[in-house]
């Protein structure tokens, strides 16, 4: 008996020895010795299609902005809102008006044009229909990127506003669009009204030294300064409901999020990591440990520069707006392959012949089941901005793709199973899956459940994994998180509609294998 087990695992571990890249398996090894056993290897056909995505699940605190037009899938575009987070116990102090009795201290040295040099850097607030002033601030919004995609110099311009609704948490989580690429920002800001302002840009700023941009600490941004208007409304609102612990509770209403949308240029995506407002201001210096405000020699108070700064975090909502032009569908109808195309533009439609295998092999137990998908991908080292080919997709069942995502659920051999190459020496050339049999024994328990019952989506993923340590086995990582990639890429497969329409002498050039070994054991 132990013989049996033995040959099995041999079996097993001969399949899943094979290289990602290699499609045989090359299994003629069954010991004659044992008559109890027979193993075999049966291969079945696979036909695939490419299906448009149409909208995806995106929860993630990357924001996508910019415009990109390629030769082949057309343009692309995206834009994001953004919800920005007001820590709980911020606090805005007593500010500096700007009079002179409200002395300068060091930073302002003119004691007698104070207004004047006040009012150069800052807009001073005050009280709504009344001149008393009350305070005074400047208020910049900063797009912060690490990474971008197309031309780092291509000109480009975005615009920015204010949502003019109330976006808080139960508002945004009972809308079951918010996390979806094709949400309408159009809902939540006035096109005529809302601007906060406009900024032309590059990815990379050559206004800036390379001594600056080469230092590690140095992070590329997008910088819109607000107006006067904007600033005195924002500030009276901040500066007023902000000197009591209860700002937090009060700062969605005050400021309920921003939509960014590129409006000029093509040819350049930015990775927005981090949307942050900085509120600036000059207040009273005081003693640390007193509180008490500190004096200059003539008595008068001192001035320092101060702020406060409300960011984009994983506690509050962001959400993308990702399109895709018609050309395409041009891709999508082509019948001699498929393609893979993100963000939300192509998957693959993997249809397995669970019915074939469960009336060929109904009664022998499925040991291994691969399959393996060709890449076809010309080269791209002519094109100056190729998109590179994902290397990372999940293959899952498509009756559970959209809960996985919204569930932020992990692959578990069974709903999914997760390619991810992480060599960087040598070229992806298919996306192998060496063991979906768990998957495949699903599918026969699902039989007859439904029309997706045996059909599979191949999507292209990003994949982040944490890193933990082991002395004994050295550095080891786990995955934590799959998310629709959102980055512009695609791979052009083996596959397509022409393995069932095309010549029956031609058919089986477009056509995948899925290969099976399994046993049955004699009475």
């Amino acid at each position: 008996m132990k013989a049996k087990y033995a040959l099995i695992a041999l079996l097993a571990i001969t399949f899943f020895g094979c290289d990602d890249n290699t499609a045989g398996l090359g299994l003629g090894m069954f010991p004659g010795s044992d008559q109890n056993i027979n193993g075999k290897l049966t291969t079945f056909d696979v036909t695939t299609k490419s299906i448009p995505v149409g909208e995806v699940y995106a929860k993630t605190n990357i924001g996508y902005v910019g415009k990109f037009t390629d030769e082949i899938f057309g343009t692309y575009q995206a834009g994001f809102l953004a919800q920005l987070n007001c820590p709980e116990g911020m606090t805005f102090p007593e500010a500096f008006k700007g009079d002179y009795n409200s002395g300068t201290g060091k930073m302002i040295t003119d004691f007698d044009k104070v207004d004047e040099s006040v009012s150069k850097n800052y807009t001073i607030i005050t009280d709504d229909g009344d001149n008393d002033a009350i305070g005074n601030c400047q208020i910049n919004i900063y797009l912060w990127y690490d990474s971008y995609f197309g031309d780092s110099l291509t000109a480009c311009r975005l615009s920015m506003y204010e949502l003019d609704q109330q976006v808080d948490g139960a508002y945004w989580y009972k809308d079951p669009k918010a996390y979806y690429t094709d949400i309408d920002p159009t809902q939540y800001y006035n096109q005529e009204t809302s601007l906060l302002g406009r900024k032309s840009y590059t990815a990379v700023d050559l206004s800036i030294s390379d001594s600056i941009r080469n230092l590690s600490t140095y992070t590329p941004y997008v910088k819109i300064t607000l107006d006067k208007a904007r600033t005195e409304k924002l500030g009276r609102d901040l500066l007023t409901k902000g000197r009591t612990k209860d700002l937090y509770k009060e700062f969605q209403n005050i400021f309920p999020g921003l939509y960014v949308e590129s409006d000029y240029g093509d040819g350049t995506i930015l990775y927005v990591n981090a949307v942050q407002m900085d509120v600036a201001f000059l207040e009273h210096a005081r003693d640390s440990i007193t509180g008490a405000k500190l004096h200059t020699y003539t008595g008068k108070d001192s001035v320092i520069y101060a702020g406060r700064s409300f960011t984009s975090t994983r506690e509050v909502i962001q959400a993308n707006k990702l399109e895709n032009g018609t050309k395409i569908d041009e891709c999508i109808d082509q019948k001699d392959c498929t393609y893979l195309k993100s963000p939300a533009g192509i998957f693959t439609e993997v249809t397995l012949p669970i019915e074939e295998i469960s009336n060929t092999l109904g009664n022998d137990t499925l040991n291994a089941v691969k399959l393996s998908i060709p890449i076809y991908n010309e080269a791209t080292s002519d094109k100056k901005f190729g998109m590179s080919v994902p290397r990372s997709v999940l293959l899952i069942r498509k009756k559970y793709k959209d809960d996985f995502f919204k569930n932020n659920e992990l692959s578990d051999g069974i709903k999914s199973s997760l390619f991810d190459y992480s060599s960087s020496t040598t070229s992806l050339t298919a996306y192998t899956f060496n063991n979906i049999t768990q998957m495949v024994n699903d599918c026969l328990a699902d039989k007859d459940k439904g029309e997706d019952w045996n059909k599979f989506v191949l999507i292209p993923v990003l994949v982040t994994k944490d890193s933990s340590s082991n002395s004994y086995y050295g550095n080891s990582s786990n995955v934590i998180s799959i998310q629709h990639d959102l980055k512009p890429g695609y791979a052009r497969l083996k596959g397509g509609a022409y393995a069932t329409e095309a010549p029956t002498e031609e058919q089986d050039k477009y056509k995948l294998k899925l290969e099976v070994v399994s046993t049955s054991f004699k009475q």
